[in-house]
């Protein structure tokens, strides 16, 4: 279990990077991060193409559930890029090799939206960390010292990776050891209205979907393409 959540926080916390440090490539984005993650997970299960379609599976509904959520000034949102590492990482430990179970994504998928918040809480952290690199780094710059600058951004990054690599390793071996236990306490009942609950959850990510994009504009090509697709089923 070490070592796949090391491998999981690892692959999680360089991907992250891309975020604010690197390119700024979207492939921090949930269904990009979860795909590879899947990817390579399934790869130490021993079936590549079974981890990436639980990590496509998970990125898509993650995708639709954080795509509103957005940084604004001093605001630092939830961390769509954990929730997504997370979340695939448990889904696909628990799933090896097996039949997946509707249950446990939904499960997972809940569980997931709970590190999404708990990564937005290490992110104000890390700004705060940043912040006091930025004061430390203004006396340099004021002496025109400026290659100082590019230590304490390097010193940024590390902290940044080690932070980040601890709290997801802590996040995936949560979830393998808690949703286990907490799943076999329910009974079958309650497992049944959990596979329904992915359909509803389904729902919601759509609405927050629709309610991102929704202008005058787009309602007029919203409903164009739902008239297209019902008359195409009529045909």
């Amino acid at each position: 279990m070490l070592l796949y959540a090391l491998t999981g926080s690892i692959c999680y916390s360089l991907i992250n990077l891309d975020a604010t440090a690197i390119a700024q490539t979207m492939v921090s984005r949930p269904m990009v991060i979860s795909l590879l993650i899947g990817s390579v997970l399934g790869l130490l299960n021993g079936d590549v193409a079974f981890g990436a379609w639980i990590g496509i599976t998970i990125g898509v509904f993650l995708e639709f559930f954080w795509i509103n959520i957005s940084s604004l000034g001093s605001s630092v949102p939830a961390n769509a890029a954990i929730s997504s590492a997370a979340t695939t990482a448990v889904v696909c430990y628990l799933s090896k090799k097996a039949q997946i179970e509707p249950y446990l994504i939904t499960s997972g998928l809940v569980y997931g939206v709970c590190c999404g918040y708990a990564g937005g809480w290490t992110d104000r952290l890390l700004r705060a960390l940043n912040d006091r690199l930025v004061r430390k780094a203004m006396p340099f710059v004021e002496n025109g010292e400026l290659c100082v600058i590019n230590r304490l951004n390097l010193q940024a990054i590390g902290v940044s990776l080690v932070i980040n690599t601890l709290l997801c390793a802590v996040l995936i071996i949560g979830g393998i050891s808690l949703l286990p236990v907490i799943l076999k306490s329910f009974p079958q009942e309650v497992l049944a209205a959990l596979k329904s609950a992915l359909w509803l959850f389904l729902l919601v990510c759509m609405g927050i979907a629709v309610e991102a994009f929704m202008t005058k504009k787009s309602i007029f090509y919203f409903g164009a393409v739902i008239g297209l697709i019902g008359l195409i089923g009529l045909i």
